[in-house]
């Protein structure tokens, strides 16, 4: 996964880029700036693989920035965004990978991506073909997907098949009775069809991850069956709960894990692959990633870091736009720390009226209190 970075002088488009950029997965972002220097400060210690720069920036331009960080790593590939077409010659002076006309589009992403990935790997002695995590990738937010090393997604052979290993995967190294398996996918049916279900699509799953090489085993124990899989394969899911145990605050030392694991989460657990058994892992792992973007937050403020601390909370409230705690945390970043009206009264009105048109509520009194402090002061 190549690391990014992105500069962007004007935040509602560095946080499009970052949305945009997030659902590719073989880029990860490790910094979004709208201050060059700031960015500038940061490259030693950030070292990315990709810089995307926005061209036209007041004070230091991306064309001048892009000389300071080739100066620093040779070896970084510069990709330029820009309205206007007549910059592409400059981007190419400073030898950038590619530009990009803004605005800027996931199908322009996942064009140069490919072209970035292979200069990575020739740059760092890799074959050409050699991706940089060549591992099976198990993604289950925002959506359900096995994809292979070749990073190709598995079609599964029927629906069943496709929500037992979800079911599996999320109950990990615990035996699961065939009689709860049952009772879960086959209620419906008289127990010998069921358990006949049962085997036959237990037969259809493990053929399917052997013709797809995938390392996962599903054992028969007794009167039930164990899921065991290969610790190279990446599960998003595992990623975020061993997070969860390891820290309980963001620190200097940690926060560049902890930005990766806060970029795994693209939207609740399975998507729109709904099923009644997952509800309490999806509150599980929700409460994960509340905690984790309250102490980013926690920190980016502690560091004076506002831009970042706010862009965390975008982020959450473009999956959860009703959570409170967020929604009342951010209006009051915006009256403490931007001390700014205009952003404070029209993420005010834009909660209010989401409340009032999806909940027939009206707004928190907290978020109301500090509305009209502002007002006062």
């Amino acid at each position: 996964m190549l690391k990014v970075m992105i500069v962007e002088d004007e935040l509602p488009i560095l946080g499009l880029m970052e949305r945009v950029i997030q659902e590719n997965k073989h880029l990860s972002i490790i910094g979004g700036y709208t201050n060059p220097a700031e960015a500038l400060d940061h490259f030693l210690s950030k070292k990315p693989d990709v810089v995307f720069l926005d061209i036209e920036m007041p004070k230091m331009n991306g064309l001048d920035l892009a000389e300071k960080m080739l100066k620093v790593n040779e070896n970084i590939q510069i990709v330029f965004t820009t309205a206007y077409q007549q910059y592409a010659l400059d981007a190419f002076k400073v030898h950038a990978v590619d530009y990009l006309l803004k605005p800027i589009t996931p199908e322009a992403i996942n064009r140069i991506t490919n072209r970035l990935i292979k200069t990575h790997n020739l740059l760092m002695g890799k074959p050409e073909n050699a991706d940089e995590n060549e591992r099976v990738s198990i993604y289950c937010f925002g959506t359900f997907e096995v994809r292979t090393t070749s990073g190709s997604v598995i079609k599964w052979p029927t629906k069943k098949t496709e929500e037992l290993l979800a079911y599996f995967l999320m109950n990990s190294n615990q035996t699961i009775s065939k009689w709860k398996l049952v009772d879960l996918f086959w209620s419906d049916m008289d127990e010998s069809r069921a358990i006949h279900n049962l085997h036959n699509t237990i037969y259809l799953l493990k053929k399917a991850l052997k013709e797809n090489g995938i390392l996962i085993l599903i054992e028969k124990l007794n009167d039930g069956y164990l899921l065991k899989k290969d610790q190279e394969v990446f599960f998003d899911v595992e990623e975020l709960r061993n997070y969860a145990q390891k820290y309980l605050e963001v620190t200097i030392e940690n926060v560049k894990e902890s930005e990766r694991i806060f970029s795994l989460y693209k939207g609740i657990l399975f998507g729109v692959k709904d099923s009644f058994w997952c509800l309490n892992f999806r509150e599980e792992l929700l409460g994960h990633y509340t905690r984790l973007t309250r102490n980013l937050v926690t920190y980016y403020i502690k560091i004076r870091s506002i831009h970042q601390a706010e862009q965390k909370l975008m982020k959450y409230l473009i999956i959860y736009p009703l959570h409170e705690e967020m929604n009342l945390i951010l209006l009051k970043l915006y009256a403490t720390y931007y001390d700014d009206f205009n952003r404070l009264q029209k993420h005010y009105n834009q909660y209010e009226k989401l409340l009032n048109e999806e909940l027939d509520v009206s707004t928190p009194l907290e978020a109301q209190q500090v509305l009209r402090k502002y007002i006062q002061k």
